[in-house]
């Protein structure tokens, strides 16, 4: 029992000690005017496997991966295109665990094999534009995990010009 508890508090330890408020940086596409916090142990990879301007931040264990982008709105109505964005997320065999829609931000996330994901997409430059981030990581990391959640939900904002 005594060695569990401490395998499990080395574990917590080498994750969540990898992460201090402090040592955030700011991560700014000026095109699509979206930006966000990065951890300070994540570090950039290239850029963005989606659709629009971003980057992609790997945590230096390999075991997660930041994506912030930003681009142009693609549907007339947003919420029409966060649905179809989530409904993406379902077809890809992702569970969606977690959703909340307004007029003008989303959230959502799940999970799929051991992985969790968090997005968040927010409307910038007077509604012509969206701001983007997705955190993907392993389920055994949620609780390492739920600061850096809450702390990309809240720093996803505008940042830079509109195009």
């Amino acid at each position: 029992m005594l060695r569990r508890f401490v395998f499990a508090i080395a574990i917590f330890s080498s994750v969540s000690g990898s992460f201090p408020a402090a040592d955030w940086t700011r991560y700014v596409n000026p095109r699509f005017g979206a930006a966000v916090d990065i951890p300070a142990d994540f570090a950039a990879e290239g850029p963005a496997q989606v659709a629009g301007e971003g980057k992609r931040f790997r945590a230096s264990n390999g075991r997660a991966v930041i994506t912030a982008w930003g681009g142009p709105v693609l549907e007339a109505d947003f919420l029409a295109e966060m649905r179809g964005r989530i409904g993406a997320e379902e077809a890809e065999g992702w569970t969606i665990t977690y959703r909340s829609e307004t007029p003008d931000w989303a959230a959502w996330g799940g999970t799929r094999g051991g992985h969790v994901f968090y997005a968040k997409t927010i409307l910038v430059c007077n509604g012509q534009q969206t701001a983007n981030v997705r955190l993907d990581y392993p389920a055994m990391d949620v609780p390492a995990f739920d600061a850096v959640v809450n702390r990309l939900g809240q720093s996803l904002a505008q940042d830079g010009a509109c195009f």
